[in-house]
């Protein structure tokens, strides 16, 4: 039975958006023969089971979420992010807007036609009507993150879809964000926990997880936005706070706990491996870290392309690209202290990762990470090649060489010298697809957001750092120094406004421990973080022809050399290779990119709607 359903919950694939007056008009996606359909729980299940399929996951091609923030300062990709450049029409929410509604239509028909009474229901059946709760909460955040203000989806709009039906006015972005708190209320209520199923479905520490990054994500979006034309009607910033600490301390009481080297069942043998094992391996049943999680498995025929791409250097599947600098320059040395990444030895590329935060070797590839395994099993190895060489030893070592892929062609070809390689399996050998599963909700999500919440308030003591940021850093590796003892670090990024020691770590352990996992645009659009974005475009490794990377290529071979002669660095030496495509850096309207524009369809179809400002 279980293993039925796992099945059935990892067959998924991302459904096809519509236009919103398309999608009112179509059928659900299970069609009730009658109104008693919703009224068993094996029709019960199978109906949600259907709505996990939206859930964004691993496809069969592509890299899914490892691509996915080449919308921030994470990834330097060719084919940039167009609302990062301010490229975006009046059109470019469309797509968002009835992804959205398309899938909350589909969780309010299952309330609709739910027929089952509470005192008909078992404990499975009320935990998936939890799970229905869950999703059209996460649906609505989904809405709110693009939107802000947004028609609440409280039940099934007008069955029938006429226009008289759709006419519905937006609420406050607060309002809806407390009606998804209380939706996941419901749902915690409800819902079995993690042990029940593994982590394989949707569970109580789940909507607990959600819960504190909704409101961790609203309070932020109110302080940091209370002066801009997309302030919320009211400032409630201090209310939402509160709640991520009241779900928090909730939380810590489930008896959810970090993946370490002491606990991890797939045999950790440094803290480096027990938090590179959250992303590169099969199956996490055993894992409490991996709140929530997506199993691939081979033998049943569903799998994904993302390990193989990855351990062959791609960084993203629409074009070439690359790792930023910034994010590199983003981890502490593994004692705790800060780097100057200034300092002439990061010309060094071999040095640049050399005892530093264990997560960025676990992150970004560097000599001795296996690399380009879709042909051969080999290391990553950056050293100078030796262009005369004459004896076996020379020979030997320019062999072993394997360099960042700067000098490929089409998406394998890395930007920056800086790939992927969060989530490569390193028991990968060549297949073309595998089974790697993908975590969607975890435990280190709660802790930072705890952390974040309580600096706001001013009650981030040691006894909430320690609980928090003591934990990840010493899981990962680093040594935990308090925030107030190191003071400002000089080189963190200039968000344009003060931070206090705390909330500079605590934002610099967020960009750690969440990279690459699609938490950074949202990050850097509910802080107003403009600066990072407006006249900016990124920085890759040193390339000039002094340091260890340029020389680690073999410069006598011609068509090496005109490919290195082609690349583009700044006036110092540093791969800048998106100067020809943003020669004044990105474009981001601070006015009017925070939030996206409602389609023009969609103003048209409810009059109740107002765009979004200046647009």
């Amino acid at each position: 039975m279980k293993k039925t359903l796992i099945i059935s919950l990892i067959a998924a694939s991302a459904m096809a958006t519509t236009s919103c007056s398309d999608f009112l008009d179509r059928l659900p996606m299970t069609e009730p023969n009658n109104e008693t359909y919703l009224s068993t729980e094996n029709q019960v299940r199978s109906y949600i089971n259907g709505l996990y399929m939206a859930i964004p996951t691993f496809n069969q091609y592509g890299l899914g979420v490892r691509a996915e923030e080449k919308n921030s300062d994470n990834i330097l990709a060719e084919q940039y992010d167009e609302r990062l450049n301010g490229e975006f029409t009046n059109f470019s929410g469309a797509s968002d807007w009835s992804t959205g509604y398309q899938n909350l239509r589909d969780v309010n028909y299952f309330f609709h036609y739910y027929t089952v009474s509470e005192d008909e229901e078992n404990d499975n059946l009320r935990s998936l009507r939890g799970e229905a709760h869950f999703l059209r909460a996460y649906w609505h955040f989904y809405l709110l993150k693009r939107f802000g203000n947004i028609p609440l989806m409280d039940a099934f709009w007008d069955e029938n879809a006429t226009i008289e039906g759709l006419q519905i006015p937006q609420k406050p972005r607060n309002e809806v964000a407390k009606f998804i708190l209380q939706d996941l209320t419901t749902a915690k209520g409800l819902l079995h926990g993690r042990s029940e199923y593994k982590g394989l479905r949707i569970n109580k520490e789940a909507a607990m997880i959600l819960a504190m990054n909704v409101a961790l994500y609203e309070g932020s979006w109110e302080k940091y936005h209370a002066n801009d034309a997309f302030a919320a009607q009211t400032n409630e910033s201090e209310y939402f706070f509160n709640q991520v600490i009241t779900w928090g301390d909730e939380l810590f009481q489930a008896g959810i706990t970090l993946n370490t080297k002491d606990t991890d069942p797939f045999g950790a043998t440094t803290p480096a491996d027990a938090f590179a094992h959250m992303f590169n391996q099969k199956d996490y049943s055993n894992v409490p870290e991996a709140v929530f999680w997506k199993k691939y498995s081979m033998a049943e025929g569903v799998y994904n392309s993302v390990v193989p791409s990855l351990a062959g250097g791609i960084v993203d599947t629409d074009g070439a690209a690359g790792l930023s600098k910034s994010l590199v320059d983003n981890y502490l040395n593994a004692d705790g202290t800060f780097i100057n990444p200034t300092d002439a030895k990061y010309k060094d590329f071999n040095v640049m990762f050399e005892n530093r935060d264990p997560r960025l070797t676990e992150t970004v590839m560097s000599t001795g990470h296996k690399f380009r395994s879709a042909t051969i099993t080999r290391p990553m190895c950056v050293k100078e090649f030796i262009q005369d060489a004459t004896t076996d030893e020379e020979k030997q070592s320019n062999a072993e060489i394997l360099s960042p892929y700067l000098n490929g062609d089409g998406n394998g070809r890395n930007l920056t010298g800086f790939h992927t390689a969060l989530g490569v399996d390193t028991t990968y050998t060549r297949d073309s697809f595998w089974d790697t599963g993908l975590v969607i909700f975890r435990y280190s999500e709660a802790l930072l957001a705890y952390a974040e919440a309580a600096e706001e308030l001013k009650k981030c003591d040691d006894t909430v750092l320690e609980k928090t940021l003591k934990l990840l850093r010493e899981r990962a590796g680093v040594t935990y120094v308090k925030p107030n003892d190191m003071g400002k670090d000089p080189h963190f990024s200039d968000f344009g406004y003060e931070l206090t020691p705390n909330m500079q770590e605590i934002r610099r352990e967020r960009r750690s421990e969440l990279a690459l996992q699609g938490f950074r645009l949202d990050d850097l659009m509910r802080w107003k973080g403009e600066k990072l974005i407006v006249n900016q475009r990124g920085r890759g490794a040193y390339l000039g022809h002094d340091g260890v990377l340029y020389k680690s290529f073999n410069t006598s071979d011609t068509e090496t050399a005109n490919a290195l002669g082609r690349l583009l660095t700044d006036v110092n030496g540093w791969l800048d290779p998106l100067q020809g495509r943003l020669p004044n850096g990105y474009q981001f309207h601070a006015d009017r990119d925070y939030l996206m524009p409602i389609s023009p369809d969609e103003l048209a179809l409810n009059k109740q709607l107002k765009q979004n400002p200046n647009w």
